[in-house]
């Protein structure tokens, strides 16, 4: 049977799970930063993170710059204009100033920028009475440029009901609204020469509250601008229009009109604005959060497969085979006793091909032995074990007059040519494995009158002595005082023999790993 390495395969597999958790780690952190990179390039033209602001950076921004207020008169005629008053906390900036009909108020970039160039802004509104976020790129008169607006109430048409039913939408309740009029959504307005501002589609029809959006404009070389409204990573709607070469500033509103429902607070938080110098595929181009994770269990998936080979070839690299064959005819002796100490004990027997395998061994020194019956046992040779190696071992059959009468019987010491003097009845009892170091072809010495009787198989002999005497002095000579091998200063040979006869001996008896010396048997022997 083979002794595999228990403590080997224990650092294995932690470093297996080790390894996993790396790469479980890596492949979401490589998910964040893919995810970052195509919204949060390296290399910025503007960049404002307003949930790390304390305040607004007015080296950025400014409260009803020009540019701003010739926007809000474009896109809010006849609207008053309120100075915004934003604040700050983890969640970004808040702005919540516009609370009445016909109330605009306005941020603007304090640089310009020329295209080409990429816009982006992330934004939830929370309470929406009118439109609780306006983003845009203007032109300083404000005849050109793009503005996404959220209008988040779905109670804001002309008849105060359902804005996708033309029946009743057409059907003004206030006098002071056109007719079937209907604000509710995310829609952009595009900006041309002639300074009008032109209502596109509704990029979502159907927005919510408490949402976060991404709002991106783009505007090429050409003067072309693509907008689009995004949510967890998915395209929701998009437009383009031609708007000019600007330059552009930056404007993030707040308007209300002439809600249907009356005047009410509006509130959002925007998260941040950055300005890139080029301009992204288009939206359709875009891949979903789900691709992304498909592909990132697939990188997980083949590195852990790939750890795993490597586990599997390094541990197969690292053994060692020992092939045991007689010495005459180099034929392989099958069921050869085979035996390797050093960094650890391995044991075992060969198969047919005269092969024994102890893989995942530990590296290092092992001195090899092998035995078979009838043949001579063989000097140990010392093997270093470094990788996956074979080592032959070679046996001489014994002569036929010098073979002993009766089996030999293995040494405590470990296994070897040598086997107990026969007893007085000329056969080995089943008792305990008793240690020798005289040879089987060494003379029996002459039993003195003191010693015990031999039928231990070497029961009289000065080592069984000494063990014995321990049992004594240790005071081991019932179930009661029974103790460990350490408290009786036991070897681990004397250990390993007692499990390998456990049931078999009678004056060496052995309780859940406590032994004592059972003096009834010991005096039967005698």
């Amino acid at each position: 049977m083979f002794s595999w390495e228990r403590n080997s395969r224990s650092l294995t597999a932690k470093t297996l799970l080790i390894a996993l958790a790396f790469v479980l780690l890596l492949a979401f952190a490589s998910l964040r930063v893919a995810g970052a990179t195509s919204l949060r390039p390296s290399s910025y033209l503007f960049s404002d993170d307003f949930t790390r602001d304390t305040q607004l950076n007015n080296s950025l921004w400014e409260i009803s710059g020009p540019a701003g207020l010739n926007f809000s008169g474009e896109n809010c005629p006849g609207c008053t204009n309120v100075t915004l008053a934003p604040s700050f906390s983890s969640a970004g900036m808040e702005i919540a100033q516009i609370t009445g009909s016909y109330e605009v108020g306005t941020i603007q970039s304090r640089a310009s920028f020329a295209p080409p160039f990429t816009v982006s802004a992330v934004v939830m509104g929370t309470v929406s009475n009118g439109h609780p976020f306006v983003f845009g790129v203007t032109s300083s008169d404000a005849t050109t440029g793009v503005q996404v607006t959220g209008n988040l109430n779905p109670n804001d048409c002309s008849s105060e009901g359902d804005c996708g039913n033309s029946a009743t939408c057409g059907t003004p309740a206030n006098p002071s609204i056109p007719a079937n009029q209907c604000y509710y959504g995310i829609y952009g307005r595009i900006g041309s020469s002639g300074g009008h501002w032109t209502k596109t589609p509704p990029l979502n029809p159907s927005p919510s509250i408490g949402v976060e959006y991404t709002l991106e404009i783009s505007v090429d070389t050409a003067g072309v601008a693509q907008f689009n409204v995004s949510q967890g990573g998915q395209v929701l709607g998009s437009a383009n229009g031609q708007v000019g070469q600007g330059p552009f500033y930056l404007i993030l509103a707040q308007s209300e009109g002439a809600p249907v429902p009356g005047p009410g607070p509006n509130q959002a938080y925007w998260s941040s604005v950055f300005v890139v110098p080029s301009a992204p595929p288009p939206p359709a181009a875009s891949s979903s959060p789900t691709s992304a994770w498909y592909w990132i269990l697939v990188l997980i998936v083949a590195v852990a497969a790939l750890i795993i080979v490597l586990v599997v070839v390094v541990r197969r690299r690292r053994g060692l085979t020992v092939k045991v064959l007689e010495s005459e005819t180099l034929s392989p002796l099958p069921g050869a006793g085979v035996w390797a100490e050093g960094p650890k004990y391995y044991s075992g027997s060969t198969a047919d091909d005269g092969r024994v395998t102890f893989g995942s061994i530990r590296l290092g020194d092992y001195a090899i032995k092998a035995r078979a019956t009838g043949y001579d046992a063989s000097v140990p040779e010392t093997v270093r074990v470094t990788r996956s190696i074979e080592h032959t071992v070679r046996l001489n059959r014994i002569a036929s007059s010098a073979q002993p009468s009766a089996p030999a019987t293995a040494r405590l010491e470990g296994p070897g040519p040598t086997s107990p003097p026969p007893s007085s009845a000329g056969t080995v009892p089943s008792g305990p494995v008793l240690p020798t170091a005289v040879a089987s072809s060494a003379p029996v010495p002459a039993r003195s009158a003191e010693e015990p009787g031999e039928e231990e198989a070497g029961f009289g002999g000065p080592r069984i002595r000494q063990i014995v005497q321990k049992f004594r002095t240790k005071g081991a000579v019932s179930p009661e005082t029974a103790l460990s091998a350490s408290e009786l200063g036991l070897s681990r040979i004397f250990v390993r023999i007692m499990k390998r006869r456990r049931g078999q001996t009678r004056v060496f008896v052995e309780i859940n790993g406590r032994y004592y010396l059972d003096e009834t048997a010991l005096r039967e022997m005698k």
